[in-house]
């Protein structure tokens, strides 16, 4: 498939540089087509990983995927911030799945993964000010599946309600980054459940 990349660029142009400025919709259409440029970017990079004559180190998403294995807990760290479910274009998802499956992998290279019978995941989302943030968003809007759906089966069973529960934590920050921690959810808790887990029906 040919991808013209240019052609992307020069429509992100003729919105942003105008004789009198861009206007707030000039500046929306920008930024609905930089999403475009995103997903062809990637596209270019992993036909190139995969299909290429040079043969590189580690793939592109290593370089910006770290794995630390702590025996009982498993942190995740994804130098990009978790985009919205709007945002989620194929290209997107699978550089995400290949991030996160880079990360587990430098994980499991430390050690046993730890296997949980009740997980508890939490996920930190650092997003800089200025990158199509302007307002606040919202934490259920991000495309959390794409990190549960990638977990299950390699730390926890299932993602149902007995196998796992999930936080997600939004702040600014300076350089976007998601951060995924994966423990057991009685630690998590400081071993105290109360009433979670404990009231039979």
């Amino acid at each position: 498939m040919y991808i013209n990349i240019e052609k992307t660029l020069a429509s992100i142009s003729r919105n942003l540089l105008k004789e009198k400025g861009p206007d707030i919709r000039g500046l929306k259409r920008a930024y609905a087509q930089t999403i475009r440029l995103q997903s062809q970017l990637l596209s270019l990079i992993y036909d190139a990983e995969t299909f290429g004559r040079s043969v590189q180190e580690k793939p592109f998403a290593w370089e910006i995927a770290r794995g630390t294995n702590a025996g009982t807990e498993i942190i995740l760290t994804i130098q990009e911030p978790l985009p919205a479910m709007k945002r989620l274009t194929e290209a997107i998802e699978e550089h995400w799945k290949a991030m996160i499956h880079g990360a587990i992998e430098q994980a499991a290279q430390q050690g046993p993964l730890p296997y949980f019978k009740k997980a508890f995941v939490e996920m930190e989302i650092v997003t800089p000010r200025g990158s199509g943030n302007a307002c606040l968003w919202d934490t259920s809007n991000r495309a959390i599946n794409v990190v549960i759906n990638n977990l299950k089966g390699i730390f926890f069973e299932d993602d149902n309600m007995e196998h796992m529960a999930f936080s997600v934590v939004g702040r600014w920050g300076e350089q976007g980054v998601t951060t995924i921690r994966i423990t057991e959810l009685g630690d998590a808790l400081g071993g105290h459940l109360g009433t979670w887990g404990t009231t039979k029906p």
